[in-house]
């Protein structure tokens, strides 16, 4: 039977260094031969189109992006979620109470608010995009579907924790200084399931591969849900199968295990 395999992409597909981002040697082989057996590949992302084209280009023709609120197939839009004006002046009123730095993500730019020119840098640096943070800005002219949090240092994380209230969920990233934050009823899941009652395949046919806090409820929602030994312990735990890390060949031999290659 063939399959639908969703991937994460930061600490899952590419990671960093000194140098900048990469893909791992062999990753992106390894998806090739899935597709040339016949099954569907897609990525499944807190990272939106701008960047998912800048580091993949054609390689991925069908991806969900913004943590679930923008669903492509086969090059097609099928899905677009902006947050309301309505929606935005309600996020700003809770976060700013709690004085936290975030940045509201859309397709080409970013709305920061709360950001010193060491955070602005950062953020530059992650989006991978150029100049992609707007600082003066007005609600009305925000069309992003999903938030970043910044953070000074650990210290400025765990105060600002009360924050992250419901069911939010906040995907720290490496190195502590930032994390995406999905919200209820807004997440991979949702986008997952979404994606495949639009293209008519079965949960039970799907794949998924993921590392983060983001990636638990896609995990537990497809048909087989495998996390990287590089993962957070939550994302283990929901997964069906762990496979080895992302830089030792994680992605190949999960796909193997799976018999997919």
């Amino acid at each position: 039977m063939k399959k639908m395999i969703f991937f994460d992409i930061d600490g899952t597909l590419l990671t960093s260094n000194n140098d900048g981002y990469f893909v791992p040697e062999g990753t992106l082989q390894a998806i090739a031969l899935a597709k040339q057996n016949g099954h569907g590949v897609a990525i499944c992302s807190g990272r939106q189109e701008t960047f998912i084209k800048k580091m993949f280009g054609d390689f991925f023709t069908s991806y969900i992006g913004m943590n679930g609120t923008h669903v492509v197939h086969e090059g097609k839009t099928i899905l677009q979620k902006f947050f309301s004006t309505e929606r935005i002046r309600e996020i700003m009123e809770h976060f700013d109470a709690y004085n936290i730095s975030y940045n509201f993500v859309g397709l080409h730019h970013g709305w920061g608010r709360n950001l010193n020119p060491e955070m602005i840098e950062l953020l530059n640096q992650v989006y991978h995009l150029g100049d992609y943070i707007i600082t003066d800005w007005e609600p009305e002219q925000v069309q992003a579907g999903a938030m970043d949090c910044i953070f000074l240092d650990k210290d400025h994380y765990e105060r600002c924790r009360p924050a992250f209230t419901g069911s939010m969920v906040l995907n720290l990233h490496p190195g502590g200084r930032s994390g995406d934050l999905s919200f209820p009823n807004q997440d991979k899941a949702q986008a997952i399931r979404y994606f495949c009652e639009h293209t008519g395949i079965d949960l039970k046919d799907t794949v998924a591969f993921g590392d983060g806090s983001n990636d638990v409820t896609m995990l537990k929602t497809v048909g087989i849900g495998v996390a990287m030994e590089n993962g957070v312990p939550e994302a283990k735990a929901a997964a069906d199968y762990v496979t080895d890390s992302m830089l030792c060949g994680g992605i190949e031999k999960g796909l193997r295990h799976l018999g997919l290659i």
